[in-house]
């Protein structure tokens, strides 16, 4: 998991519900499973899915046990849903560009590579020349 959302508002255990649910958009879970990939206990799980449920936010399916999921229509779980995945690429897109200033950092090209750019042909090893300590040997 990410944790997007607890960066942004805070690590409490409805946000801790929330991302999960996130995670698992269009996926009905029951209460046990929220709780238990929540890292929170079933009651504490069932306190928040019932005032989450009550303000509209998810669906319930009519199978037992009860099972929850975010509404897909809801305007506010879908922006959960952009925000989470948006702060995801942002956050990724950080990590990238900083890979990248290190990689230029650290880049060193390969033998071959060097050599291709000044045009030796590689497929015709008699072709390549040599320098060894300032010797040239064809």
């Amino acid at each position: 998991m990410t944790s997007v959302l607890k960066g942004i508002f805070g690590d409490t255990k409805r946000i801790s519900i929330l991302e999960e649910l996130v995670e698992n958009w269009g996926e009905f879970l029951t209460i046990d499973e929220i709780a238990r990939i929540s890292n929170t206990s079933p009651k504490t799980a069932y306190r928040h899915i019932n005032e989450l449920n009550h303000i509209g936010i998810l669906e319930q399916s009519g199978l037992k046990p009860k099972q929850f999921k975010l509404k897909e229509d809801d305007k506010r779980a879908v922006a959960l849903s952009i925000l989470e995945s948006e702060e995801y690429l942002r956050k990724m897109e950080i990590s990238l560009e900083k890979a990248e200033k290190e990689e230029k950092i650290n880049n060193r090209e390969s033998f071959v590579d060097f050599y291709q750019m000044d045009g030796t042909d590689f497929d015709s090893p008699e072709k390549i020349s040599y320098t060894f300590i300032g010797v040239d040997v064809k």
